[in-house]
């Protein structure tokens, strides 16, 4: 303190020198308190956020491997058609003499099948 001023040590003011010392640290503790449960709140947040961000990574992964899933799907079943639809040909006799004439020159009995010069490069095409 300063020179000039004296403290009075009576016992009113010892009581008011030892409540504001209580008062201060009662201050001290709810400031702890209040530091602690902030941490721990401030830990469990930073947590939640982590865990929504990985659940919404996952479930972005999720959404490309079903759409690519979808599309691989749609994918199989333009081939399931067109794998039917060479089925009822392969079963249709006119289909088959069709194949039979133009492919492989097949013919009926009598006939005589003229090669012309524009039907060799096709067929050298199809060997390739």
């Amino acid at each position: 303190m300063n020179d000039k001023v004296q403290n009075i040590g009576n016992q009113y003011t010892s009581q008011k020198n030892a409540k504001k010392r209580r008062h201060e640290q009662r201050k001290r503790i709810v400031k702890k308190r209040i530091l602690v449960f902030g941490g721990i709140l401030l830990a469990i947040i930073a947590v939640m956020l982590v865990l929504v961000f990985a659940q919404m990574k996952s479930n972005s992964d999720a959404s490309n491997e079903r759409q690519a899933k979808e599309e691989e799907y749609q994918k199989l079943q333009d081939k399931e058609i067109e794998l039917k639809e060479q089925l009822n040909n392969l079963n249709d006799p006119s289909y088959i003499e069709k194949v039979a004439r133009d492919e492989y020159y097949l013919s009926n009995d009598g006939e005589i099948i003229f090669k012309l010069p524009e039907d060799q490069p096709k067929q050298n095409n199809k060997k390739k």
